[in-house]
């Protein structure tokens, strides 16, 4: 066994444990432990210098992106774009269960379109709750509907799981989300038929509501709390459509699209210079630790590929793999992303895992894209069951739930979707088989 092997097999388990334990910030890890790493390998610091370089260089884009559409996403969810969306679909939902339910997957998969899950717990819960009380359904399945919103619409460019994909593939972002988006109609579709069965399993729980409450019920939900300037809103749900429009359609680089929305939102919404300047303070305070994540997996994955760590431990394990297996074990750690996500969390799934996955499918001549759709459509669905993901505590704490108790009436039908989202993917030609 070779240095270099010993060496990647300890990193990666310190890195795993460090992440699983909480026990450092993450950006201190990426940066520590693959110089100590290369150090004792025998690589000098001016050799590691130019390796960081080249790495620093592949995420400035994604960073860019990332920043830019999260500070755009955020100004639009305070001037009130979301709250209107969120009253239009309730105009339509009667005091049919299936409805209801229906609705919470509606809403909180357009809210889950910023990337942003606490966003999207903070809209949706407040906003739904009181109805689910009101008509006895569990609050078990409000967060199970909201789980799988995030899990439909929650891979964009600019939300974190694509872009931590991203940041240690270096594939072309878009080229990865246009060959989502498929799949993710899927999942609404699967969603849709998940609302339905949990209709009838809360009807038999006496979940429901007659006609004359619901309507005094609903009538109070769909009045604005707010004084909103109704051309200023029309203007920037008029933005946000147009932005998203843009970027599925390719036409401008988008990074470069979120630059230029961001700055046509912030003249229109504060057009004081000075409280221009104050916004761009405070949203600057929410990315920066972002951006601080993305540079620091550039330092890490700059050396590990550079160092050739990566490489040896990818020949390892593919060495004492039976060959007629090597080029489907992506599918397999796909299939079980949902329980590996409960266990581990995003963070080593995505920094840990991935690398190793897609290393493994390159040894077996299996496309980085293919390995990396895998993994995206099939973990992002069980994001919100992670006891080691902070936003699922903001969920529970916002129902007053358990955690074990959201998993347990969770766990099997988010891993059924999951499942049949890859299924989905094979039988589309997606993914090869």
């Amino acid at each position: 066994m070779s240095l270099m092997l010993i060496v990647g097999i300890v990193m990666f388990g310190v890195l795993t444990w460090c992440l699983l334990k909480n026990t450092f910030p993450p950006a201190v890890l990426f940066i520590i432990l693959p110089t100590i790493a290369a150090l004792v390998c025998g690589f000098e610091f001016k050799v590691l210098s130019e390796y960081v370089a080249s790495g620093l260089k592949s995420v400035v884009g994604t960073a860019t992106l990332v920043a830019f559409s999260a500070m755009f996403f955020t100004l639009m969810k305070e001037a009130g774009v979301f709250d209107v969306i969120v009253r239009f679909i309730l105009r339509f939902v009667s005091e049919s269960v299936f409805s209801v339910l229906l609705a919470t997957l509606i809403i909180s998969s357009i809210c889950s379109l910023d990337g942003n899950a606490y966003a999207t717990l903070l809209v949706t819960v407040p906003a739904l709750l009181p109805i689910y009380e009101k008509m006895n359904i569990s609050k078990k399945t409000l967060l199970l509907l909201i789980t799988v919103g995030v899990g439909v619409t929650g891979i964009t460019p600019w939300g974190g799981s694509l872009n931590r994909a991203i940041a240690v593939t270096h594939l072309n972002i878009l080229d990865v989300y246009y060959n989502l988006l498929p799949l993710q109609g899927v999942l609404f579709v699967l969603g849709v038929i998940l609302c339905w069965y949990m209709a009838r399993v809360e009807m038999k729980n006496n979940a429901g509501i007659d006609h004359s409450a619901f309507l005094a019920l609903r009538h109070d939900f769909l009045v604005s709390k707010k004084v909103q300037n109704k051309g200023l809103l029309r203007f920037n749900f008029a933005l946000v459509i147009t932005t998203i429009v843009v970027l599925i359609s390719g036409l401008v680089a988008g990074n470069y699209l979120f630059m230029i929305a961001f700055s046509i939102a912030t003249v229109i919404n504060f057009p004081n210079p000075k409280d221009a300047q104050q916004k761009i303070k405070d949203y600057a305070l929410t990315v920066f630790p972002i951006i601080v994540i993305f540079l620091t997996i550039g330092v890490f994955v700059g050396i590990l590929q550079n160092t050739g760590i990566i490489t040896t431990l990818v020949d390892s394990l593919a060495a004492v793999l039976p060959a007629s297996l090597g080029p489907y074990l992506y599918l397999l750690l796909a299939a079980f992303s949902v329980p590996i996500v409960i266990l581990i969390g995003s963070d080593a799934f995505y920094f840990a895992l991935l690398p190793l996955a897609v290393g493994l499918g390159e040894t077996f001549h299996v496309s980085p894209m293919h390995v990396t759709i895998a993994m995206l459509i099939t973990e992002q669905i069980g994001l919100l069951l992670s006891p080691v993901i902070p936003a699922t505590h903001l969920g529970l704490n916002l129902l007053s739930l358990r955690v074990d108790e959201h998993i347990r009436h969770a766990i099997f039908k988010v891993w059924t979707l999951s499942v049949l989202a890859l299924v989905a993917a094979l039988g589309m030609g997606i993914i090869p088989l």
